[in-house]
C-alpha cells in the first residue's frame, strides 16, 4: 500500500514518464530503497525530501513544492513547528492549538482554514 509522500512519487513519475528505477537514480539512491519509502516500510528525512524536490525542480515555496511536503508530513503523521526565532506570542498559539486540536469541531476547524488560507494570499 502506499503512503501519501508514494502516491505523490507516483503521480509525478507517470506524468512524466520515469520509471522507478530512472527516479531513484535520479535520487541517488536504489530502487528498492526508494519502493520502502514509498510503501512505508522505510522513514526518510527532511534531507531526503529537498533532494527530491530538487531533483523534480519544485522550488522552495512553490505549489508542487508544498504538496511534497505536505505528502510527507501526513506519511510522518505528524507535524513538527520549528520555535527558533519565534516570539512568545507564536509559541503560545502553536502550543494552544496542538493542545486543542484533537477536540475541535470541523466548523472550528474550517474557520482556522479560512483564516490560515487567506493570510497566505
Amino acid at each position: 500500500m502506499l503512503t501519501e509522500i508514494g502516491k505523490f512519487l507516483r503521480k509525478v513519475r507517470i506524468d512524466r514518464n520515469l520509471l522507478l528505477k530512472d527516479m531513484a537514480l535520479g535520487l541517488e539512491v536504489s530502487p528498492a530503497y526508494l519502493s520502502t519509502v514509498e510503501t512505508g516500510k522505510k522513514t526518510f528525512s527532511d534531507d531526503f525530501v529537498r533532494k527530491i524536490a530538487s531533483y523534480l525542480g519544485f522550488s522552495p515555496g512553490s505549489k508542487e513544492y508544498e504538496e511534497l511536503e505536505d505528502a510527507a508530513i501526513r506519511t510522518r503523521g505528524q507535524v513538527q513547528v520549528p520555535f527558533n526565532g519565534m516570539t512568545q506570542r507564536h509559541q503560545e498559539v502553536a502550543m494552544a492549538f496542538s493542545r486543542q486540536f484533537e477536540e475541535m469541531k470541523t466548523t472550528e476547524l474550517d474557520q482556522i482554514l479560512a483564516v490560515l488560507t487567506r493570510v497566505k494570499k
